[in-house]
């Protein structure tokens, strides 16, 4: 870039500014000693400042600049005070700053000054030095910051190893302490399931968070179980029951009112009411509406497709569409079941028990009939018929058996299905679920026995209620004949908000009988929740025919049995005496 200089202009000594040409002061020019003489006085701090300012000019080789002596003059304070000169100082004592800061920010002007090779070469050595510098500084930054990640894992590494440890030996001392437990349990059972008790029902289903998160009324399902507050049937036993939702007084009254029936049924008297109050406890615990939970997942349309062309869903109303089934599936998991190769299918569940002691009991047995699908369990019939009971009875105790062996100590039941078998024509028995928890099925049975005071064989598959006998000197046989029988029907409240959902406990004589009354009950409260314009929405009427299903199969084995015993009584007649 070349830069214009400026012509020289004529001295002018009475404004005390001077001329440098070439960073050298001529100190016989006449503007110069007029300067001079007017500043005599403080001469030394001008000429240390003169010095700097030739320098300057110098190093940067300007060729001509005018200096303001005034301006000067103003700069010696600070410059004493700092004793050095910046680049900012030395133009603004000279008259045209512009033109010589275009100077100055020319690329290499530094170096065209005086030891201007010197200066070139110890920049460029303190360039290459600061380069390497700054290149062994992003190397050590980068090995710095490897080892400092290096350093977390391992410290997270010893502390996972640790934790690890520690929760290993937790678990082990917990499973040891269970073991010791469970040896006492086991040697003490007898004396405890014989000794007054407490014992807490928590109703949980125990579902994954997943599951639980896609459970509409996980609540009330979770309630389905109050007939477990009838183990006060035990005089030795008190009951806490923790309840999923607060139960209002209306409905505490109404379980007040059942479980003192106890007395009643044993003395045929229904005034004899009992007060057990202080026999069990429903409690809500104070947290139950804060945690929430959370889920998602990725479906795959190909396999919906797939799905879509060779399966049909049994409840179009929850899985409308099949990718609607695998959202739910691939989130929650799901279990796949062998289907029987039959039209006709009976499905029943059996209630078992492997007490602390080792003992295996059998505590109920029901056939299944369905209101929303063929393969959802709306209610049982108690006991079962579909199969017979040495068969099924053996075979239970084989899964008991094997569940023993595997350490499995508490309730369970186990879902069979039984069809006849369209090849040989002979009745097969599987056994297709295994839940390792309290069902629905026990509850209700432990009320039913707690309403009636009966007792259920699942050997024989018989349920026997004691006639009453009042305790009088003379009864003639229409006295026995009009005692009051423990038939009738019982509901179960499980909440009072949404009151969506109603559990229902018919006792009868026989099957027959007791399957018209449900159905009968079921059409009653259908027609009182449902106008002439708006029908209500239940699954009662499909209960219904499910109902009358069971009743045509009913009413035809019982044709063919009498058939088959007229058979028999026609040959026995025919054969001649000996």
């Amino acid at each position: 870039m070349k830069i214009p200089t400026p012509s020289r202009a004529t001295k002018v000594p009475w404004g005390f500014d001077f001329y440098i040409y070439n960073g050298i002061i001529d100190k016989t020019a006449p503007d110069f000693l007029a300067f001079k003489r007017h500043f005599n006085l403080a001469w030394g701090s001008i000429f240390s400042l003169l010095e700097h300012i030739e320098k300057f000019l110098k190093d940067y080789a300007i060729p001509e600049v005018k200096i303001k002596g005034n301006s000067l003059v103003a700069l010696l304070p600070e410059f004493e005070l700092k004793n050095r000169l910046t680049r900012y100082d030395l133009l603004s004592v000279i008259e045209d700053p512009d033109h010589i800061q275009m100077m100055l920010n020319v690329p290499g002007q530094r170096y065209k000054g005086q030891d201007g090779k010197l200066e070139a070469v110890i920049k460029i050595q303190a360039t290459w030095k600061c380069y390497k510098a700054r290149q062994f500084f992003l190397i050590y930054r980068k090995q710095k910051w490897a080892s400092g990640v290096i350093a977390i894992a391992w410290l997270l590494h010893c502390h996972k190893t640790r934790l690890r440890k520690i929760l290993k030996e937790s678990r082990q001392r917990h499973l040891e302490n269970f073991h010791i437990r469970a040896k006492h349990l086991a040697a003490n059972w007898n004396r405890i399931r014989t000794s007054r008790r407490t014992i807490i029902h928590i109703p949980s289903l125990g579902y994954s968070q997943p599951v639980r998160k896609h459970i509409a009324d996980m609540d009330t399902q979770q309630n389905m179980q109050l007939g477990r507050l009838c183990d006060i049937f035990d005089d030795n036993v008190s009951v806490i029951y923790i309840c999923s939702h607060h139960m209002n007084e209306e409905l505490l009254l109404y379980y007040h009112k059942i479980l003192s029936l106890q007395a009643a049924v044993k003395s045929g008297n229904l005034e004899a009411r009992s007060d057990l109050q202080d026999r069990f406890k429903i409690i809500t615990p104070e947290a139950v509406n804060i945690f929430t939970e959370p889920a998602l997942v990725k479906i795959s349309e190909e396999l919906a497709g797939i799905l879509a062309q060779h399966a049909q869903p049994v409840n179009e109303k929850r899985f409308p569409t099949w990718g609607k089934f695998l959202q739910t599936f691939l989130t929650q998991g799901g279990v796949i079941e062998a289907f029987p190769p039959a039209e006709s299918v009976t499905n029943l569940t059996v209630d078992m028990l492997i007490e602390p002691n080792g003992v295996i009991r059998i505590l109920s047995t029901g056939d299944q009939f369905h209101a929303d699908g063929p393969l959802i369990s709306s209610g049982t019939t108690l006991p079962q018929t579909s199969v017979d009971p040495q068969v099924l009875h053996s075979m239970c105790l084989q899964i008991g058996n094997a569940c023993k062996t595997r350490d499995v100590v508490g309730y369970f039941s186990v879902d069979l299905v039984t069809f006849i078998d369209p090849v040989t024509m002979e009745q097969q028995v599987w056994a297709t679920d295994l839940d390792l928890s309290y069902s629905d099925q026990l509850a209700l049975t432990q009320l039913t026995l707690y309403l009636t005071n009966g007792h259920l064989d699942c050997r024989l598959s018989t349920f026997e209620v004691p006639c009453f006998v009042p305790k009088k000197e003379k009864m003639s046989r229409l006295d026995v004949l009009a005692m009051p029988d423990r038939q009738g029907t019982v509901f179960i409240l499980f909440e009072h908000l949404k009151r969506d959902k109603l559990g229902m406990l018919t006792i009868g004589e026989d099957l027959q009988g007791v399957l018209v009354t449900f159905a009968r009950n079921l059409f009653i409260i259908h027609q009182e929740i449902s106008s002439p314009n708006m029908q209500g929405e239940t699954n009662f009427k499909t209960t219904i025919g499910d109902v009358e299903t069971i009743l045509g199969v009913t009413e035809e084995n019982k044709i063919r049995f009498e058939e088959q015993q007229q058979s028999k009584d026609n040959r026995n007649l025919s054969k001649p005496d000996k």
